[in-house]
């Protein structure tokens, strides 16, 4: 289990310091034309990090599975892996043709908020329902 809470808290870690660190610095140092380009460029080597990280944190707590409970936590673990999966499959290349500032750019990007935010709760939550009851 000790393998798990470290994939999951480096998961969680990633997930909340590009969100919260690395993207709020961004666009609260440089223009907001140049800060979206950096994030741009940015943001495939994230999603792709979280996937891993997450998909990893999956099979390690399916492998330490016990009881319903850790099948919960798996679910909402794999819920919190797939948004990130979908935004870089789906709603990336549906933004690309959209220039930032117009309508079907801000769908776009509203839509990734959420997702990402989805795994921003998601990812601790589950981990918190597996290590949050654990003595080992």
């Amino acid at each position: 289990m000790r393998a798990y809470a470290i994939i999951a808290g480096a998961w969680i870690a990633v997930l909340w310091f590009f969100t919260f660190g690395v993207a709020r610095f961004l666009f609260a140092v440089f223009p907001r034309e140049r800060a979206g380009e950096i994030t741009t460029a940015l943001f495939p080597g994230y999603f792709l990090t979280t996937i891993a990280l997450g998909t990893l944190a999956s099979i390690l707590l399916w492998l330490y599975r016990r009881d319903r409970l850790d099948a919960a936590a798996l679910a909402l673990q794999l819920a919190a892996v797939a948004a990130p999966a979908a935004i870089l499959l789906l709603v990336t290349p549906a933004m690309a043709p959209h220039p930032p500032g117009t309508p079907g750019f801000a769908r776009w990007h509203g839509i990734s908020m959420a997702l990402n935010l989805f795994s921003l709760i998601a990812a601790p939550a589950a981990s918190l329902l597996v290590l949050g009851r654990r003595k080992e």
